[in-house]
């Protein structure tokens, strides 16, 4: 499987001068590239070796080196669209090398570059192409570094977990055999949003009536800092929760697929802000996906419909209450809603789901979650 490795660079200013030039240069041929594959496509002779490339190729083997030009037409293959925006370079795999002296990492690059990282190499193995950017918002340097590296498999019988996504919980998850349910909580990560954007909402009325514009360097920095927080947020509850699954001794996530959830969903200003703005379920899932796969667990998506409307445990058709719960009139039992939706999913899949006994507080770990904060130190064990 592949992984990427990022890093800051710290370039000396006079490393800084040729990084410019090598990106400037490097956009000059991209933008070339576009220029000749466009009128070819016009023409109606599109075609990926138009003679127009090869003579580009020659032109700027020379100012950049054959293996750089020669990455950069691929890398225009591959995505014929949105480098006009990106000041990069790109970077063949045997034209660079990372070496580590003490405790600092070095980048050598050719033209005579040796610069300066930050940042932990989390993946090892056989390195692909090296992506070189300058980001203007941050005023930052950084390189992604493509690896393949081997994914574990698991050696132990299928256990599974089933999760049903959400706003409020954004993981709701139960472990099969377990007697537990848990929820990894969203309302920090919701609360930051809404403060970001409401940061965001102040200064674009100031650029309005000051300027007539919507958008200021300033308004950008806050939509990229609410995006990495969000994102953040999302990995840190991703990576606790596959790491438990994988201490449990799960070998396959099941995930209730929200994909059309925004279809037709109109239930007020503020919700539909959090559906449609906040909640990224694809970068969500995309996630699982990923750091399953670093555990050496399958991740597999499965049809939520009318999970979240019947009783899991007598399958008659209740009712959401107030604060996110459930009421089944059969059971006259109240129970989270989010974990309704959850053991549906379970019961769909063909698992068998502790039956319950409502005497008492007994089944109260099953119908009722230990809700978790993503962001703490060590998630709580079941």
């Amino acid at each position: 499987m592949k992984r990427v490795n990022k890093f800051r660079l710290r370039p000396t200013k006079e490393q800084e001068m040729v990084l410019f030039s090598l990106c400037e240069m490097s956009a000059v041929l991209w933008n070339k590239l576009n220029y000749v594959r466009r009128q070819a496509f016009f023409e109606g002779r599109f075609d990926w070796k138009e003679e127009g490339v090869n003579e580009l190729y020659n032109e700027f083997k020379r100012i950049l080196g054959s293996a750089t030009a020669q990455q950069i037409i691929r890398k225009n293959n591959e995505a014929w669209r949105s480098f006009f925006a990106l000041l990069m370079t790109i970077i063949r795999s045997d034209c660079y090398r990372i070496e580590e002296v003490g405790n600092k990492k070095y980048l050598v690059l050719p033209k005579g570059l040796r610069i300066r990282t930050a940042g932990e190499i989390k993946w090892r193995g056989k390195q692909g192409r090296l992506e070189i950017f300058y980001d203007d918002l941050a005023g930052r340097w950084y390189a992604y570094q493509s690896v393949e590296v081997d994914q574990p498999s698991a050696t132990s019988p299928e256990k599974r977990a089933f999760v049903d996504l959400g706003v409020v919980n954004i993981i709701t998850a139960w472990i099969e055999g377990e007697r537990r349910t848990i929820a990894f909580s969203g309302k920090p990560l919701l609360a930051d949003w809404w403060y970001l954007t409401r940061k965001i909402a102040h200064y674009q009325s100031i650029a309005k009536k000051a300027n007539g514009v919507d958008t200021t360097k300033r308004i950008r920095k806050y939509y990229l800092k609410r995006k990495l927080r969000f994102r953040h947020a999302i990995n840190t509850i991703v990576f606790r929760f596959v790491k438990l699954c994988y201490e449990k001794g799960v070998t396959k996530i099941i995930v209730g697929d929200v994909r059309g959830i925004r279809q037709n969903n109109d239930k007020g200003s503020k919700v539909n802000a959090m559906i449609h703005n906040f909640w990224n379920f694809k970068y969500i899932i995309d996630r699982l996906i990923t750091t399953a796969e670093n555990f050496g667990i399958n991740v597999k998506l499965v049809k939520e419909n009318h999970t979240s409307s019947v009783c899991p445990f007598c399958g008659t058709k209740g009712r959401r209450i107030k604060r996110g719960l459930f009421y089944c009139p059969k059971c006259e039992q109240v129970m989270n809603a989010d974990i309704v939706g959850c053991l549906n999913i379970a019961k769909m899949c063909g698992a068998i789901i502790p039956n319950p006994s409502w005497r008492g507080r007994d089944n109260g770990g099953l119908t009722h979650p230990a809700v978790l904060n993503g962001l703490q130190t060590s998630p709580l064990a079941l």
